[in-house]
């Protein structure tokens, strides 16, 4: 941890990156807050992981929205956590 991170303002950026994270990835925030949780973020490894990670997730099932459903397929859940599980593979 660095002496940064103990900074009260660290710590307010943290927990408001945590709390409006859904409205960034959603494309919601405005400018200044989406600049504030992009910059804390450069910032900050635990929020930098939490945003890449459920952005992969969104695209992971944006993907699998857009293919056509087959009736013989496993389901979405499945799929899921199979291509979820590939992408963690190193």
């Amino acid at each position: 941890m660095r002496l940064d991170d103990l900074r009260p303002s660290f710590m307010l950026d943290h927990r408001f990156t945590r709390r409006h994270l859904a409205e960034y990835l959603d494309g919601e925030l405005e400018a200044p807050a989406r600049a504030r949780l992009d910059h804390h973020a450069d910032r900050c490894p635990s929020c930098r992981r939490m945003v890449q990670t459920l952005m992969r997730t969104l695209e992971g099932l944006r993907s699998l929205r857009a293919r056509p459903a087959r009736s013989h397929s496993r389901g979405v859940s499945d799929s899921v956590i199979l291509r979820l599980r590939a992408e963690a593979k190193p």
